[in-house]
C-alpha cells in the first residue's frame, strides 16, 4: 500500500500509453473495495476473494505483494518487478520497443 502514491504518479504520467491493472490478493471483497475508495486508485482492479489461490494469482505465480508486471502491446510479459519505484525503467523500454506481431 505504501507504494500506491508512486502508481498513481505512474498511471497519471503514462495515461495515453499505459494502463496500471491492479490485482488484488485479499479474501475480502468489501475490504478491496474500501481500500480502492481510501487510497484512490482509478485503475482496474481484479479481486475474486480467493488470496494467492485465485485464477490470476495462481496463472502468474504471485506469491508476494507487491508483484509488478509490464506487458507489451501484444500482451506479453515484458518485465517482473517487485518495485513501483524501479516499474517506470520497464515501463520506457516497453513503449520504447515497436510493437511486435
Amino acid at each position: 500500500m505504501e507504494e500506491v502514491p508512486l502508481l498513481k504518479t505512474l498511471s497519471a504520467k503514462y495515461a495515453k500509453d499505459a494502463v496500471i491493472l491492479g490485482i488484488s490478493v485479499d479474501v475480502s471483497l468489501d475490504r478491496v473495495d474500501r481500500t480502492i475508495k481510501a487510497k484512490g486508485m482509478t485503475w482496474p482492479q481484479l479481486a475474486d476473494g480467493k488470496g494467492f489461490d485465485g485464477a490470476i494469482p495462481t496463472a502468474y505465480h504471485i506469491q508476494g505483494t507487491p508483484e509488478l508486471f509490464v506487458l507489451d502491446r501484444a500482451g506479453r510479459i515484458f518485465g517482473r518487478n517487485g518495485s513501483a519505484a524501479r516499474i517506470e525503467t520497464l515501463i520506457k523500454d516497453a513503449l520504447a520497443r515497436p510493437p511486435r506481431p
